[in-house]
C-alpha cells in the first residue's frame, strides 16, 4: 500500500548522529539513526517519515525512499568509527509497495538482498547488511532498489537505524589482477586428404584413427574404424587403411589392416593408435561386446603396419566403453589414455590412464581428467589425444558440450604441466574437429578430423601462438591465498591458507573437480552452465571485496552476482561469500539445480552429523560443512535463511565437494524471472582436524547480527 506523505524535513545536508563523541573501543557496536544521517545522493525523494500505520521507529523515524523504479537509490554517509573490519546490521522496514534492496559501501557491494515486502507494514530488527573493512574517515553506503518480488505494488524502502561491530583489525589485502598468457593451438583450413569412399557402391566414412610414419621405409599410414554411412557403431569390424608419402597424402586405399576376431572376443572394434618401439609397431584398440561395462583393450603387433599379429590379445576391461586409446612417453614409462566412465556401470566421463614399461602389461587405472557431466557412452571425454610443448602438456579431447549433436565436432584442449593431472586445468581453446588426432612431421604440425557424415578423412595445418588462456585476480593477506579466477569461468581456481599467519599455506580449496563457486543445472542434474565471465568487476579501494556482477551462465537467460569479502581474523582466516542470482525469463528447460560449490583439497568432508560424508544428497542445508585432514579444517558456515530457499546438499565424497542447492527440484521447476537472495556463506580455517568446536563458532559468528 502507499503510505501517506507525512510531513518531513526532506535529507539534506549535514545531521546530527546518535553515535559516540568518542572513538568506540574495539567490539563496541555503533548505532546510528539513518534518517539522521548525512544524505549525499539520491535519485528519488527522500523524507524523515515520521511513526504512522502502526509502527514505532526508533527515535520516532525512519529515510523513506520514495523510489520510483528499479535502480533508484540513495547514498548516506556512515558514522565515523575506528579503523577495522566491520559487520554492518540493519533496522529496515517491510510494507506492501516496498522493493528489493541491495547494499554498497563506497561503492562496492556488501552481503545480500533484502525484500521488502510484506502484506502489512512492520519494522524488521537484525537484517545483516554486510561487512566491510573501514579505515578510519568517511565512508558512504548506498541503499538501491534492484527490483520488487511479484506481490509489491512499488519500489519504495524504509531504513531506521544502521549499526556497525568491529570485529577484528583493519584488513590488510593486496588483491592484483593478472592475466595469464600461454601457448594455444590454432586449427587452419581442413582438407580432405582420404575418401573411404573410393571404389565402394556407396558412401563410406572413417572415424577413430592413427596417423603414424614408417621408421624404416619412410611411408605413412592412416588406420581407422570405417563402415558405409550412416555410423553403426555396433557393426563397426573393420580399420580401414591407406598410406601415403607424407602426411598430406596422396592416399592410397589398402585392404583393411583387421578385421574383428568373434574368437578374440570382438563383437566390434573402435579407435586404434600405434605406437613404434624397437623395431615392433604396437597397435592398441578397443573391443567391444554387448557388455559395455567390461570393454576389452586388446593389442596387436607388426613389424611393417601391413600385417597384425594378435599376440597377447586382452591387455584389460574397463567400462562404461573403455575405449579410445592414445599411447605416449612420459619419462621412463609409456601411457594409455582412454575414455570411460567413474565406474564402469556409468558416471562422470573421464580421461582414465595407466602406465607400463613393455607396452603389454599395465598398471591399474588413474584419472586424469573428470569431466562435470555424467551419463554412459558418448560424453566429454571421447578421443583424448595428449602432447607436450616445452613444460606444458595439452589434452586434446571431444566432445565439448551437453548436447551431443551440437559438440560433435568441438574438441577441447586443457594444459596442465602434470601430464597424468588435467583436474582444474584451463580449457585454453576449443578446436572445429572430431577424433582428432595430432601429427608432427619434422616441424610441420597437423590435426586431423574424420567422423559419421564428414565425407572422410580431413588434415589441417596446426599453429602454436601464446595468447591469453586465463584472467583473474590474486588475493592475498597473511592467512590466505586466493586465485579467484574470472576467464574463461568464473571460480575460486585455488584457496590456501595458513592459520598461523606464519606463511606457510596449505591448500585448502583446489579445482579438482567444478571449482568453488555458482553454477546451474537445467534440463538434469549436475553442471549443465558453467559460471562464465563476469560483466564487470568491482573492488573496493583497500582490495578487501570483489564483487563479481552479471556472471552468464552458459547460454541461459540468469547471471549471478558473486561477492567475495576478505578479513585476516573472523573466528579463523576469512573469506565471505555471498551469491545473487537474476533471472531473466524463461529458461530453456526446467531447472534441476542453482547452486553454490565448495571444492575441497584435503581428505574429507563432512558436517555436524557426519565427519566424512559419502557421496549423496542431504536434505536440507547443515550449520556448517567442512573438508578436513591433518592437521588442517576449512569450515563453510551457512548464515540461516540467507538463501531463498535452500532445499539441498550434495557430496561428492571423492573430491571432498559439497555443493549447497538453494534451488533442487527432480524433474526441475519453473524459475520465475526475478531477484534471489542465493545465499551467504563463510568460509573459515583451523590448524586441527576435524575441529568442530571452531566450525560452530563460525556459524555463531555469520548469525551474529549487530
Amino acid at each position: 500500500m502507499r503510505i501517506p506523505r507525512i510531513l518531513a524535513a526532506l535529507l539534506v545536508g549535514a545531521a546530527l548522529l546518535t553515535v559516540p563523541a568518542t572513538p568506540a573501543a574495539a567490539d563496541d557496536v555503533v548505532r546510528a539513526e539513518v534518517e539522521s544521517l548525512q544524505v549525499v545522493s539520491s535519485t528519488a525523494p527522500v523524507e524523515a517519515q515520521s511513526n504512522c500505520c502502526g509502527v514505532d521507529w526508533s527515535a520516532g523515524r525512519q529515510l523513506w525512499l520514495r523510489a520510483g523504479r528499479a535502480g533508484d537509490s540513495v547514498t548516506v554517509s556512515l558514522p565515523s568509527v575506528p579503523a577495522g573490519q566491520y559487520d554492518i546490521g540493519a533496522v529496515l522496514t517491510r510494507a506492501p509497495d516496498y522493493g528489493t534492496l541491495r547494499f554498497a559501501v563506497d561503492g562496492v557491494a556488501v552481503g545480500q538482498l533484502f525484500d521488502g515486502h510484506a502484506s502489512t507494514v512492520r519494522r524488521v530488527e537484525a537484517v545483516p547488511v554486510g561487512s566491510a573493512s573501514l579505515t578510519a574517515g568517511v565512508h558512504r553506503l548506498t541503499v538501491t532498489v534492484s527490483g520488487r518480488s511479484g506481490a509489491s505494488t512499488g519500489f519504495f524502502a524504509g531504513l531506521d537505524t544502521i549499526s556497525l561491530r568491529r570485529v577484528g583489525p583493519l584488513a590488510s589485502v593486496t588483491t592484483t589482477a593478472y592475466e595469464t598468457v600461454a601457448e594455444t593451438p590454432a586449427r587452419g583450413p581442413l582438407t580432405r586428404i582420404y575418401d573411404p569412399s573410393v571404389g565402394e557402391s556407396a558412401p563410406w566414412y572413417f572415424n577413430d584413427h592413427t596417423i603414424v610414419r614408417n621408421q624404416q621405409t619412410g611411408l605413412w599410414h592412416a588406420i581407422g574404424i570405417t563402415h558405409a554411412e550412416p555410423g553403426a557403431p555396433q557393426d563397426e569390424r573393420i580399420f580401414g587403411h591407406a598410406t601415403a608419402p607424407t602426411p598430406t597424402g596422396p592416399w592410397t586405399k589398402r585392404p583393411p589392416a583387421l578385421t574383428a576376431s568373434i574368437k578374440s572376443g570382438e563383437h566390434w572394434i573402435w579407435a586404434p593408435h600405434i605406437v613404434y618401439d624397437r623395431g615392433v609397431y604396437y597397435m592398441f584398440y578397443a573391443a567391444g561386446s554387448p557388455d559395455f561395462a567390461n570393454y576389452r583393450m586388446h593389442l596387436a603387433t607388426s613389424t611393417d603396419m601391413f600385417t597384425w599379429d594378435r599376440t597377447n590379445t586382452t591387455l584389460f576391461t574397463d567400462g562404461w566403453e573403455g575405449r579410445d586409446p592414445m599411447v605416449t612417453r612420459v619419462g621412463d614409462r609409456w601411457v594409455m589414455y582412454y575414455t570411460a566412465t567413474s565406474n564402469p556401470q556409468g558416471g562422470n566421463h573421464v580421461v582414465a590412464y595407466r602406465t607400463s614399461t613393455d607396452l603389454r602389461t599395465w598398471s591399474d587405472r588413474g584419472i586424469a581428467y573428470t569431466s562435470p557431466h555424467t551419463g554412459r557412452a558418448g560424453g566429454q571425454t571421447e578421443s583424448p589425444f595428449v602432447v607436450r610443448r616445452g613444460d606444458w602438456w595439452y589434452l586434446f579431447v571431444c566432445c565439448d558440450g551437453t548436447d551431443y549433436g551440437a559438440a560433435y565436432r568441438r574438441t577441447a584442449v586443457y594444459r596442465s604441466r602434470d601430464p597424468l593431472r588435467f583436474e582444474g586445468a584451463e580449457k585454453v581453446t576449443v578446436l572445429d574437429a572430431h577424433a582428432a588426432e595430432v601429427v608432427v612431421d619434422g616441424d610441420n604440425w597437423y590435426l586431423s578430423h574424420a567422423g559419421w557424415g564428414q565425407g572422410g578423412l580431413w588434415l589441417a595445418p596446426l599453429t602454436w601462438s601464446s595468447g591469453v588462456v586465463a584472467r583473474g585476480y590474486q588475493v592475498n593477506t597473511n592467512f590466505l591465498r586466493a586465485d579467484v579466477r574470472t576467464w574463461p569461468h568464473t571460480r575460486i581456481a585455488s584457496l590456501a591458507v595458513d592459520p598461523g599467519g606464519t606463511g606457510v599455506f596449505r591448500a585448502a580449496l583446489d579445482s579438482s573437480h567444478r571449482g568453488t563457486g555458482p553454477y546451474l543445472a537445467v534440463g538434469r542434474f549436475d553442471v549443465t552452465d558453467r559460471a562464465g565471465p563476469p560483466a564487470r568487476v568491482d573492488v573496493s579501494a583497500d582490495g578487501s571485496r570483489l564483487n563479481l556482477v552479471g556472471i552468464r551462465m552458459g547460454d541461459e537467460p540468469v547471471t549471478a552476482d558473486w561477492l567475495l569479502t576478505v578479513s585476516p581474523r573472523w573466528t579463523g582466516p576469512g573469506l565471505q561469500s555471498d551469491v545473487t542470482w537474476s533471472v531473466d525469463g524463461p529458461t530453456t528447460a526446467p531447472v534441476w539445480e542453482a547452486a553454490f560449490n565448495v571444492d575441497g583439497a584435503l581428505p574429507a568432508v563432512g558436517d555436524p552429523a557426519l565427519a566424512a560424508r559419502p557421496t549423496g544428497d542431504a536434505d536440507g542445508f547443515p550449520m556448517w560443512t567442512m573438508t578436513s585432514g591433518p592437521g588442517l579444517s576449512l569450515v563453510t558456515a551457512h548464515r540461516w535463511n540467507s538463501a531463498w530457499r535452500g532445499d539441498n546438499t550434495w557430496y561428492d565424497a571423492g573430491h571432498s565437494m559439497a555443493a549447497w542447492q538453494p534451488l533442487w527440484r527432480n524433474g526441475g521447476l519453473e524459475w520465475s524471472p526475478g531477484r534471489y537472495a542465493g545465499g551467504t556463506w563463510r568460509l573459515a580455517a583451523t590448524g586441527v582436524e576435524r575441529d568442530t568446536a571452531f566450525a560452530n563458532t563460525v556459524h555463531v559468528a555469520v548469525n551474529a547480527v549487530p
